[in-house]
């Protein structure tokens, strides 16, 4: 095991090579193309070549291999730190990151020009390669917990890293007669504080492969289920989380309320004020409603202007009472604005069915439940608009 370091790193430069040609073909897609997958793709190519150098350490000796090699794995290390803090701060590298290269290669070069002993040089480059390290950890303790779970990984990744090379730095220190050679260590314990520190880097950088992947899954889920404009779910997210709700209401044996809003003249307020305004009116509208919802309540844009509200484990008269208060705060509320400082104001007609399984012995579908939401919609704007009409979904005498 002491004499096995030139293993080790072709073993490392394997898993690098495996990581770097899944980044490359990932390239392309979308999660290519985040800021930090980018930047993944550049550690994993310095981390091979500086894995690669300086397992041929014996065939390329001199001052000068040396210096390099140990830069572009320092390059690497410090790459895959931005790459962390772009992830979770979005911000990519600054002049610290240059300064702090620049430090580290001069004081590297000036180290091997003076021929100073090589634990010394073994205690600099350890240092040099655990801050970075350092600052992952404490990048991914501040701001990921509760985040990703991948980020974890990260944090494990970066402490492990940042202990071998704590630890190394301290035995060439204590001991510099272990630190004569790097590919021919002078005990186990070298060993094992370079294999955890260079493993520690391979499992943070993965780790964040695997972070920014379940970002970008999120990303897309939230694209296919939520509406661009407002915010609110879209109609098919909406029509499968009621078949949800109606489920759950009758298994538990709770009412449920199904609501269609649609905004009353709405075509006015696009021919008068244009499309920009009309779009501000709908958001401006998703605003308030949804300022006035509970948690559990479902919000959804079935299109144009129309909106669906589901209201889990709520009766008949609780539902009315809700859907008549979100009424008047939108009569109430001013939506938007024009570009010339024109207020917008808008009123909403709704269309409340009832589901409660408790009464009913059928259950509805859901498109049943919204073509009776839909009848009770059109007979609030037949009825004069700006205001509610409530029913059960099998007996349609409005309330």
């Amino acid at each position: 095991m002491t004499k096995d370091i030139a293993t080790l790193l072709l073993a490392l430069l394997l898993c690098q090579l495996l990581l770097l040609s899944h980044l490359t073909i990932v390239r392309d897609t979308v999660l290519g193309r985040r800021p930090e997958v980018r930047l993944l793709l550049l550690v994993s190519l310095a981390m091979a070549v500086g894995d690669l150098l300086l397992a041929l350490r014996t065939q390329l000796s001199g001052p000068f291999w040396l210096v390099i090699s140990n830069v572009v794995v320092a390059g690497g290390v410090r790459l895959l730190a931005v790459a962390t803090r772009q992830l979770l701060r979005g911000q990519g590298a600054d002049r610290g990151d240059l300064q702090s290269m620049l430090l580290g290669a001069a004081v590297l070069s000036l180290l091997v020009l003076l021929s100073a002993p090589y634990a010394w040089i073994v205690t600099w480059v350890s240092l040099w390669l655990a801050q970075p390290m350092l600052c992952i950890a404490l990048l991914v303790w501040r701001q990921g917990r509760g985040r990703e779970r991948a980020l974890s990984m990260v944090l494990l990744g970066g402490l492990f890293a940042l202990g071998g090379g704590l630890g190394r730095a301290l035995e060439a220190h204590l001991g510099p007669e272990r630190a004569d050679s790097l590919l021919q260590p002078a005990s186990v314990l070298t060993t094992w504080l370079f294999l955890v520190m260079t493993f520690g880097a391979l499992a943070a950088q993965i780790g964040l492969l695997m972070a920014s992947f379940e970002r970008t899954a999120l990303q897309l889920e939230q694209m296919a289920t939520t509406d661009g404009l407002t915010g609110c779910l879209n109609r098919s997210a909406a029509h499968a989380l009621v078949g949800h709700e109606i489920e759950r209401s009758r298994r538990d044996s709770r009412p449920l309320a199904l609501v269609l809003l649609d905004l009353d003249h709405f075509k006015q307020v696009n021919d008068r004020h244009g499309h920009a305004a009309g779009d501000a009116v709908l958001r401006g509208f998703a605003q308030v409603v949804r300022s006035r919802l509970r948690h559990s309540d479902i919000f959804g844009r079935m299109g144009g202007e129309e909106f669906c509200v589901v209201l889990p484990a709520t009766d008949r008269a609780g539902a009315h009472e809700v859907v008549d208060a979100l009424r008047h705060a939108v009569e109430r509320a001013a939506v938007a604005q024009t570009e010339r400082g024109e207020t917008l104001r808008v009123t909403v007609s709704a269309g409340t069915v009832i589901f409660d399984p408790t009464v009913e012995r059928l259950t509805p579908s859901p498109d049943q439940l919204f073509a009776r939401a839909d009848m009770l919609l059109y007979r609030a704007k037949h009825a004069g608009r700006n205001q509610v009409q409530t029913s059960g979904w099998v007996s349609l005498n409005p309330l």
